[in-house]
């Protein structure tokens, strides 16, 4: 019976010592996994240190500074972008007039737009060419545009009225031609504007091409160059013209000086000239025609019984002038810049 208790004595203490053994083991290991820990958390707060070393978090005085030039930035980008809209009546009336709701109240917008601009030539004594007899808006001579196009056609309405006024205000000799890019549904200016951001981002990637070359659809439309446009999908959206007309330096020297005005925000992308010859010279107006050189007055003829009559006096030949006036065919293309508002603009920067 003794011997049976010793058995079992023995098999306890073995049983203890390997509990003992194992709970051994199991601390050695916590212990190395909390050293292993602490060197982690070591490194990560010697990364933490370094981090705010090298840019140590703002105290309050420095977040309030920082916040206050915040809004001062946005105060002055506020500014610039109500400037970069122009000024004056034009702007204005730019930006309250509605663009009209039906095809026909289109129509009659542009056939206004028409009929005051051939009065307005008329009166300021400018010819104008058959390519410019409808001012860059022949396809809607009888029906005004598609509904997804009413409200781009009529905000360049709105610009090319501006544009023709001022040329016409410069007196040229003849307009020959007004032209614009073509406008876009949101479909194709969708699709534009991604060809543009693929192109902004690999730069030795040739300029996106037009959709459709935009010459073969109408003489009213032409394709600005894009390597010239200042165009920015989401930020600056643009619309090009084009004003063909002969005259003299005095003409294009008034336009440019009337476009620098800034009214609008239209920016003068290029400017060719080129002598006048064939179709381009148009009969003058009724000003610029040589007056026929005038014979002077024959003198009265008096008697005197003891002198002979005077002969009369030989006409004076005209001097003809040492530079005579010439007469060139400009080409004018501006482009017309939209920027999109602050808080899109806020909103698109990363």
């Amino acid at each position: 019976m003794s011997f049976k208790k010793l058995d079992f004595f023995n098999l306890a203490l073995a049983l203890l010592g390997l509990l003992a053994a194992g709970e051994a083991w199991c601390i050695w290991e916590r212990a190395s996994a909390v050293r292993v820990a602490e060197q982690k958390l070591v490194r990560v707060r010697a990364q933490i240190q370094a981090v705010a070393d090298a840019a140590p978090a703002p105290s309050r005085e420095t977040a309030a500074l920082i916040e206050a030039d915040l809004k001062r930035a946005q105060g002055a980008l506020a500014t610039m972008q109500s400037e970069l809209r122009g000024r004056g009546p034009a702007a204005a009336r730019l930006i309250a007039t509605k663009p009209p709701a039906m095809r026909t109240d289109a129509f009659f917008d542009l056939a206004t737009f028409v009929s005051k601009s051939r009065a307005l030539a008329q009166k300021q004594g400018v010819l104008i060419g058959p390519g410019a007899a409808h001012f860059g808006f022949s396809l809607y001579a009888n029906e005004g545009p598609e509904t997804a196009l009413i409200e781009p056609v009529f905000r360049q309405r709105l610009v090319a009225n501006y544009l023709v006024d001022a040329l016409l205000a410069a007196r040229p000799r003849a307009l020959l031609a007004v032209q614009r890019e073509r406008p876009l549904h949101a479909d194709e200016r969708k699709a534009r504007n991604e060809a543009l951001v693929a192109a902004a981002a690999d730069p030795a990637a040739a300029p996106p091409a037009p959709l459709e070359s935009s010459t073969t659809l109408s003489p009213d439309y032409f394709d600005l160059d894009a390597r010239l446009s200042a165009q920015a999908p989401g930020l600056v959206e643009v619309s090009g013209f084009r004003l063909i007309f002969t005259g003299q330096t005095a003409a294009l020297r008034a336009l440019l000086n009337q476009l620098a005005s800034f009214e609008l925000p239209i920016i003068v992308r290029s400017v060719e000239v080129e002598p006048a010859a064939g179709e381009d010279i148009v009969a003058a107006p009724a000003e610029d025609a040589a007056a026929a050189p005038s014979q002077p007055a024959a003198p009265a003829v008096s008697i005197v019984l003891s002198a002979p009559v005077a002969k009369a006096a030989k006409p004076v030949a005209t001097i003809a002038p040492l530079v005579a006036k010439s007469i060139s065919k400009f080409t004018v293309t501006v482009e017309y810049v939209e920027l999109a508002p602050v808080n899109a603009v806020v909103a698109a920067t990363p």
